[in-house]
C-alpha cells in the first residue's frame, strides 16, 4: 500500500513540476504588416488561439497546452467549422431530349445579387458554360460533377450536381468566417520578449 502511495505522489509531482506555469494573454510580435498570434493562457492549462490581420480574425482555436524548455505543445480540441450559406435546388422536367440547363442564382447575405465566380471543378466535359447568365448546358445523363461557387471576401461553394433534370440553382453566400483549427497539435519554439509578447522560431 505505501508503495502504491509513494508512485502516485511520485507521478503527481512529475506533471505538476514538469512543466513551466503560465497564465495571461500573449501576442507575437508583428514584422511589418505580417498577421499577429495571440494565446491566451488560462487555468488548468487550457488556452484560447486567435491569428488576426488588417482583414480581421483569420484563425481561431481552443485546446490544452503543455510548456517545457522553449517548447510549447498546443493540441487543438476537436471542433466542427459550421457554414452559414443556404443552397435550394429546384428541379424540373427535362425539355430537351440530349441536354440539360442549370441555371445558378448567387446571393449575399442580404438576398442581393453578386457576380461570382462560378467553376466546374470535375468532369470538364460535355457541358457549355453562358458565363453571362450563369447557365450550364450539360449533356443529359453524363456523369454528376462538382461545382465551385466563390466571390472573394465570402465563403466557397463546393456542391455535387446531377445531370438527370433542369435546375435553378440558389446560393446564398455569406461573409468568410474565420478558420477553426481542430483535432490537430504544434508544437513551437517559444521564446518570451515581454510580460506581453512573444515570438517563436522554427516549427518542431
Amino acid at each position: 500500500m505505501k508503495i502504491i502511495l509513494l508512485t502516485i505522489i511520485l507521478l503527481i509531482s512529475i506533471v505538476t513540476f514538469s512543466q513551466e506555469k503560465i497564465i495571461g494573454k500573449y501576442c507575437s510580435v508583428p514584422i511589418g504588416e505580417s498577421d499577429v498570434t495571440c494565446i491566451d493562457f488560462k487555468e488548468k492549462n487550457r488556452f484560447a488561439y486567435v491569428v488576426s490581420g488588417c482583414l480581421g480574425i483569420s484563425t481561431t482555436g481552443r485546446g490544452k497546452f503543455e510548456l517545457k524548455d522553449e517548447k510549447l505543445n498546443l493540441i487543438f480540441d476537436k471542433a466542427e467549422q459550421v457554414s452559414k450559406n443556404e443552397i435550394k435546388i429546384t428541379e424540373f422536367k427535362v425539355k430537351s431530349e440530349k441536354e440539360v440547363k442549370f441555371e445558378f442564382k448567387v446571393r449575399d447575405e442580404n438576398g442581393i445579387e453578386i457576380p461570382a465566380n462560378i467553376l466546374r471543378t470535375s468532369y470538364r466535359k460535355h457541358f457549355f458554360f453562358d458565363e453571362l447568365n450563369k447557365v450550364f448546358i450539360v449533356d443529359k445523363n453524363s456523369p454528376k460533377a462538382n461545382y465551385r461557387i466563390e466571390f472573394i471576401g465570402y465563403e466557397t461553394v463546393e456542391l455535387e450536381v446531377d445531370n438527370n433534370t433542369d435546375k435553378i440553382i440558389e446560393v446564398n453566400l455569406f461573409p468568410s468566417q474565420e478558420k477553426v483549427i481542430s483535432d490537430k497539435e504544434i508544437t513551437l519554439k517559444w521564446i518570451k520578449v515581454n510580460e506581453t509578447e512573444f515570438k517563436t522560431g522554427t516549427n518542431f
